[in-house]
């Protein structure tokens, strides 16, 4: 037989502040003494409304941070144009086209090869 289960505002908001706060729902279960089954059955609406309160609570603050001054205006900024505007930090890596960097390099070789060696010849013939 199914236990009957005393639904009472306490309760219910108790559920509503723990879940705003982010107390995970195990937590909860653990602090109502109800089991995971019962807390969805009984208190889904109160799970519900207490993370959208708080969010909203939090989203409210954060705005008029980010339209406010300030430092906490920047980080705020930021944050909010990466999570709701979609902007993203990006790292540009550029390629250059470096073919006639290598070939200068090769005949700078090249050149200095054919300058030992000259200097190696004319050391051998004055001696």
């Amino acid at each position: 037989m199914p236990k009957i289960v005393n639904k009472t505002d306490e309760i219910s908001q108790m559920v509503k502040r723990l879940s705003g706060i982010g107390i995970t729902h195990e937590m909860i279960c653990s602090i109502a003494g109800i089991s995971k089954p019962t807390l969805y059955k009984y208190y889904d609406e109160e799970l519900k409304l207490g993370k959208a309160q708080s969010t909203t609570t939090v989203a409210n603050n954060l705005y008029r941070m980010a339209t406010g001054e300030g430092r906490e205006a920047l980080t705020a900024s930021i944050f909010w144009l990466k999570t709701q505007a979609g902007w993203k930090e990006t790292d540009v890596v550029e390629i250059n086209n470096v073919s006639d960097e290598n070939e200068k390099f090769s005949e700078l070789i090249k050149q200095v090869r054919h300058t030992r060696l000259s200097q190696k010849d004319s050391d051998k013939s004055t001696h």
